[in-house]
């Protein structure tokens, strides 16, 4: 039977404008409202009827005393919702993590560490041709990089050792131990500002582990003049 033709159509349309049809007999009375159209035109008129027509000659605003009163009177404070709640959360959650992921992205560049330059200071020569070793100084002063032309490894009982002979001649101040000539050599601040114009520096072949006497020992294999 369809409910266009239901006796109680009319009450069936109020338990469902009301809200009290629920379950199976709902879902069936909206199929009819989809497909009967005698439902949907009985269900629209009950709908105008039920509906509350205001007119705005009874309006009256309230005035804010009354509203406070209306507050109080109800407690209606328990129902605002906490300050933080109205803020927009999603927004400022959207420019937090836009700010972590620029931050993420840059991290790298701005905590990279500025590159270390290197300044050729002297080229040590010995009495081969291809004899020859470049010596380059950071721009910090504090490490020196040598650079032979070919590599040249110390036997397993001798030591390379680098001597920086000062400017007027006074005794040879050791830069360090090698097992190659091509190494790199830590310097304390004292002795980066040795490296002056009129310095030398040279490699003397040493016992292993380097100068038993604090001085060259060994034949030296390459000199050369510092530059700057």
């Amino acid at each position: 039977m369809k409910l266009g033709a239901h006796p109680e159509l009319d009450a069936l349309c109020g338990e469902y404008l009301v809200g009290t049809m629920r379950g199976a007999a709902r879902r069936r009375f909206e199929r009819a409202l989809a497909q009967e159209s005698a439902v949907a035109r009985r269900l629209q008129y009950w709908e105008q009827v039920a509906a509350v027509n205001y007119s705005e000659r009874f309006f009256v605003a309230p005035s804010a005393a009354v509203w406070k009163r209306i507050q109080r009177d109800l407690a209606l404070r328990r129902f605002s919702p906490p300050w933080y709640s109205r803020i927009e959360l999603w927004r400022i959650w959207a420019v937090s993590a836009s700010l972590a992921l620029i931050l993420m992205l840059a991290w790298p560049y701005l905590n990279r560490p500025a590159p270390v330059t290197y300044l050729t200071v002297a080229v040590m020569q010995g009495k081969a041709p291809d004899a020859q070793v470049t010596v380059e100084l950071s721009g910090d002063r504090r490490t020196l990089r040598l650079r032979p032309a070919r590599p040249v490894l110390a036997s397993a009982s001798q030591s390379f050792e680098l001597w920086l002979i000062p400017a007027g001649g006074a005794a040879p101040q050791s830069l360090g131990v090698l097992g190659a000539l091509d190494s790199e050599i830590r310097l304390s601040p004292e002795l980066g500002i040795r490296l002056a114009p009129g310095a030398k520096l040279a490699v003397s072949v040493e016992p292993a582990g380097g100068s038993p006497t604090g001085g060259p020992t060994g034949p030296v294999i390459v000199i050369g003049d510092v530059r700057t």
